[in-house]
């Protein structure tokens, strides 16, 4: 069963690659990958984010065929960077901006002219947790929401795969998103989630160590939370902050700031670690094709919601829908 999933996943990753081959050799592309030793595009956290190692301004423009222009600009304000870019052709006009401060990103695509390029925008806002990709314009227009961007990937797979990754491509041409992608899902069905509902059982008794009234047990809470590093970033940034007291706040806050490596990325298994313990990225799992996917779906959304929950994984389509449909109301009130 297991080279069954590889297997899959391999060949899902293949098609991948190929349909976003073209849309890797962009100026953008080009230049992050020629300036990757003072600047670089990663995700960490689930959020892109723009790092550096030495302030740089950068100018740069470029001209192809059906009309293509590019231009490509790095400026440094206030020892901030910002990245803008942008792509027109005939058919299609693509932006891309970055902000080196609390990694603020968007990324959109709009047709021109009598084209049928889909309009599809991706955003991240430093004062909101939540990812955002919009497909289509009026009436037709959807819009996603997740609380990272793997979440993101993961729950929306189809629309992802159609719109998202060509723009995550054209950002970065050794972005191997969708690889790292097939690979959480593969540890997900592994068994890497098995421990994730002790593991936040025992990060939700820290967290509330960090306000007792003893400084050692305060100490003590403090520098276990550290020393879980990367996997329990994720839960500590979804805390209820008003929920906490002052000294549980800050100490959560100057937690978060240590763990995150400056030059980090997420690693498969850091991302699996986090997304094991969200209820609506085994919903999407129980909705995929392979029976063995959906019955380990089943099972982990039982445990986290601590109860037997009403799901076939055998069941027709239909009445597996109707069982996804009753769950995610459900996982809503959450």
């Amino acid at each position: 069963m297991r080279f069954l999933a590889t297997a899959l996943a391999a060949t899902l990753f293949g098609l991948l690659a190929i349909g976003a081959a073209e849309a890797q050799d962009t100026l953008l592309s080009r230049m992050v990958h020629s300036q990757r030793g003072r600047l670089r595009l990663v995700v960490l956290n689930g959020r892109i984010c723009l790092k550096w190692t030495r302030l740089i301004q950068i100018s740069s423009t470029s001209g192809g065929s059906n009309n293509t222009k590019e231009s490509f600009q790095i400026t440094n304000q206030n020892g901030r960077l910002n990245l803008s870019y942008s792509k027109s052709s005939d058919d299609e006009l693509v932006n891309v901006v970055v902000s080196g401060l609390n990694d603020a990103v968007s990324i959109n695509r709009r047709p021109r002219g009598k084209s049928n390029v889909v309009p599809v925008e991706y955003r991240q806002d430093p004062r909101n947790d939540l990812i955002l990709l919009s497909v289509g314009e009026g009436a037709d227009r959807q819009t996603y929401r997740a609380k990272d961007l793997w979440q993101l990937l993961l729950v929306r797979r189809e629309e992802c795969e159609t719109h998202l990754y060509p723009l995550l491509e054209m950002v970065r041409q050794d972005w191997k998103i969708a690889e790292t992608v097939v690979d959480v899902e593969d540890k997900l069905m592994h068994g890497i989630s098995e421990e994730i509902v002790q593991r936040r059982a025992r990060w939700a008794s820290l967290v509330e160590q960090l306000g007792d009234d003893s400084f050692a047990k305060r100490e003590a809470a403090d520098r276990a939370l550290r020393a879980e590093g990367a996997a329990a970033v994720g839960f500590l940034r979804r805390l209820d902050l008003d929920r906490l007291d002052a000294e549980q706040r800050f100490r959560v806050r100057r937690i978060l700031d240590a763990v995150v490596e400056e030059d980090g990325e997420d690693t498969p298994e850091e991302i699996a670690q986090r997304l094991a313990g969200e209820p609506d990225v085994w919903l999407a799992l129980l909705a995929r094709p392979e029976l063995e996917t959906r019955k380990t779906a089943a099972k982990q959304l039982s445990i986290l919601l601590g109860e037997s929950i009403d799901v076939d994984p055998n069941a027709d389509p239909d009445s597996q829908k109707e069982q996804r449909d009753r769950l995610q109301k459900i996982i809503g009130n959450l």
